[in-house]
């Protein structure tokens, strides 16, 4: 397969992390791997937002999650990209370097979906929604993964980098991978209204959780660089066993102590003002947005309270 061409890290002086370059496939697998268990594990709260979307069992989201992460790096099969670095084994090695615009991989990606892989309906989850739906919630995502450095990808008029044979790869590797996740759907609600303003309002959380993916599928102590080819089952699982050790390095949720009283954070107030009394008995936990304002009487301790803080 022409998937095993493509290079996705190298070694670029490290003394060690294994092979001299990193399949992109590998690397691809890799983040998908590291997202499948954050999602298990609701690292970050990212289980609690992909449920608000409307993916209610774990397995099932933590698959549409790693499988999202699978297109994040699809700028890198540019030939752009390609050329950077070089190895007999690679598609790039004998061809003379051409001079392209200076465009990076996430907008590189972002564009690919927009000319070329949003025509491509077999690379799509199954759903109710039609083709045409589906193509539009499909866009909605694409951002989110695609821009994972932090920043949305640029809109850009022309996409000269690919050539048709990386075209061909990308989608290769995409329709390989989808077998790995056989519950991911898109739900008729992604297509609504309610359901886009909801995706937007998460988006900038999920869009967070891939980039720590990433950063963390990247890390040669856990993922040590793999030219080999194999099927993409086989590295699957692989990827999965590392992926379970790599997030332990996210630190765990902070605990939640029980509301106990005032005077278990203000040991000075022995008599809460009306004010206070009231900020005790308000509900917080109904649903729908809420904002309240509060200041309290002159004299009631307000520059205490905060002094009392900054010396704590």
């Amino acid at each position: 397969m022409s998937i095993y061409h493509y290079w996705g890290k190298s070694r670029q002086g490290e003394p060690d992390g294994g092979d001299d370059y990193h399949l992109l496939c590998w690397h691809s697998l890799d983040v998908a791997a590291v997202g499948y268990w954050m999602v298990i594990n609701n690292i970050y709260f990212i289980d609690h937002y992909l449920k608000k979307l409307g993916l209610q069992d774990k397995e099932q989201a933590a698959q549409f999650f790693a499988w999202i992460l699978c297109w994040h790096d699809i700028g890198k099969f540019a030939h752009s990209f390609q050329q950077l670095y070089r190895h007999e084994a690679l598609n790039a090695f004998n061809e003379p370097t051409r001079h392209y615009e200076k465009i990076a991989h996430t907008t590189l990606g972002y564009e690919l979906w927009n000319s070329w892989l949003s025509e491509c309906p077999e690379l799509f989850p199954p759903s109710s929604l039609s083709v045409r739906k589906s193509q539009r919630v499909m866009t909605l995502w694409m951002p989110v993964t695609t821009g994972h450095h932090g920043r949305p990808p640029e809109a850009i008029q022309e996409l000269d980098q690919f050539r048709q044979q990386d075209k061909d790869a990308a989608r290769d590797f995409l329709l390989s991978i989808k077998a790995l996740f056989p519950l991911i759907t898109l739900p008729e609600a992604w297509d609504e209204d309610e359901g886009i303003a909801q995706f937007q309002q998460l988006s900038w959380f999920i869009s967070a959780a891939v980039v720590l993916a990433d950063w963390t599928g990247s890390a040669s102590r856990y993922f040590p660089r793999t030219a080999e080819k194999m099927p993409v089952d086989t590295y699957w699982q692989q990827a999965l066993v590392k992926a379970q050790t790599a997030i332990t390095l996210f630190p765990p949720v902070a605990n939640v102590s029980t509301f106990t009283g005032i005077e278990t954070l203000f040991p000075f107030i022995q008599h809460p003002t009306p004010l206070q009394q009231k900020a005790l008995e308000l509900d917080i936990n109904v649903d729908g947005a809420q904002l309240f304002i509060l200041e309290d009487v002159t004299g009631a301790g307000k520059q205490r309270r905060r002094s009392y803080w900054l010396i704590g």
